[in-house]
């Protein structure tokens, strides 16, 4: 079964509710009817009713089996954000304010349990959309970290990586923590990872300080998780191809076989993913938050049709299999 056949199986086994926070985008309007009418979810949209039903109406889109959620904050919904972020401050009158955001409005929803799960950053930016997520649905309880992990399908394999998004300067612990979530996510979608501390040397082949931070995380990794195939610092191309792993690093438990890929720090890997996402035609599924209390998906502002609809069913089974990263 390849990944998209196991998402949306998954993803059947209970019809969630994931809320589209961009509800009067014309691709989420789009994406919505695709996702309903397969009976992957009932895709909640966001906005005004009436903008989206004359939208679909344009289209001649029948949004049968999805939903639509006005944003209209209420006074329980004040009093919840205050009693949720009162140790910062929070007054009913900031609270207002901040729930005219659909960012901090559907996060909202989401924490009260009235959707499954939540998508948004495809107009919005990645910190627009996720300060909110952070402050009102925080993490899970047994973590502090939370970390992005995406994943590409490149033929017959389907690669992870990690992390994108949310930890700029990892240090050793951090590095570790984010091996782990990375992992745990890979293994929660029944696949064996096999992760790899990327660097620009492999096994002592370059000297540079950053290099204690990967060894020592690795070192952590290890006591942690025993079971875990891991392996660093190493190159791409060792870590990815037998052959490269033959001649740089014969004797890594890796052999060329990674699916796990964890950056150094977050400049090259969201650098590397935004590039693979517009130089080839690789399926391209992110970004996931790991470690939050709640599923959540942070799209691309560039993203079309398709990979919105491949969002939606993401956050889905994220929803059924309950994605949480674990210490």
């Amino acid at each position: 079964m390849n990944i998209m056949s196991l998402m949306r199986e998954i993803a059947l086994r209970k019809k969630r509710r994931i809320l589209l926070v961009e509800g009067e985008d014309d691709r989420l309007i789009k994406a919505a009817a695709i996702s309903a009418s397969a009976g992957l979810s009932v895709p909640v949209l966001l906005g005004n009713k009436k903008n989206i039903l004359k939208k679909a109406g344009k289209f001649g889109i029948v949004l049968d089996g999805a939903d639509i959620m006005e944003h209209i904050p209420t006074e329980k919904d004040v009093e919840e954000l205050v009693s949720i972020r009162k140790h910062k401050g929070m007054t009913a009158v900031k609270a207002r304010e901040m729930l005219n955001d659909p960012n901090a409005y559907a996060a909202l929803q989401l924490r009260r349990g009235i959707v499954d799960g939540a998508i948004g950053g495809f107009k919005f930016s990645t910190a627009e959309w996720m300060r909110p997520v952070l402050q009102i649905i925080g993490t899970d309880k047994n973590t502090t970290l939370v970390t992005a992990v995406c994943f590409l399908v490149v033929g017959e394999r389907v690669l992870f990586f990690s992390d994108t998004d949310f930890v700029i300067k990892p240090g050793h612990k951090e590095l570790a923590q984010i091996a782990v979530n990375a992992a745990r996510f890979v293994n929660s979608l029944g696949i064996v990872p096999k992760v790899a501390l990327l660097s620009y040397s492999t096994h002592g082949s370059g000297d540079n300080p950053v290099l204690k931070d990967i060894h020592e995380a690795l070192e952590l990794v290890r006591a942690s998780c025993p079971s875990l195939v891991i392996d660093g610092e190493i190159q791409f191309d060792a870590a990815y191809s037998p052959e490269s792993a033959e001649r740089k690093c014969p004797g890594s438990p890796l052999k060329g076989e990674a699916n796990v890929f964890i950056f150094p720090e977050i400049t090259v890997g969201n650098v590397l993913i935004h590039a693979l996402t517009q130089l080839t035609n690789f399926e391209f599924f992110g970004t996931f938050p790991v470690g939050l209390a709640k599923p959540v998906i942070n799209g691309g502002r560039s993203s079309g049709v398709d990979k919105i609809v491949n969002a939606i069913t993401a956050c889905a089974m994220q929803a059924n299999i309950g994605i949480k990263a674990r210490k």
